[in-house]
């Protein structure tokens, strides 16, 4: 993805939860800003971060050309209770 791409969805206002997929099959959720940082040359996510804590039980780094897709989570939630109804 486009570096201002990227920047565009992990600053935007209000907050939305989203998944990051990479090209190599990993994929990461942020449930809350705090999870996902925008660097220079791509994205520092933190895992098994609960919110309102500073700590963080691993760290991943990449690319932007690393990464093939950014979707929301919160529409994903809304089309699952949608079908269970």
């Amino acid at each position: 993805m486009l570096k201002k791409d990227v920047k565009a969805l992990i600053t935007r206002e209000p907050f939305v939860p989203y998944r990051i997929y990479l090209q190599d099959g990993r994929l990461f959720d942020v449930p809350f800003r705090e999870v996902a940082h925008f660097l220079s040359f791509g994205v520092l996510v933190f895992i098994g971060m609960k919110q309102g804590s500073r700590r963080a039980e691993n760290y991943d780094r990449f690319a932007f050309e690393n990464i093939s897709r950014i979707e929301d989570t919160s529409s994903m939630r809304s089309a699952r209770r949608k079908k269970a109804s």
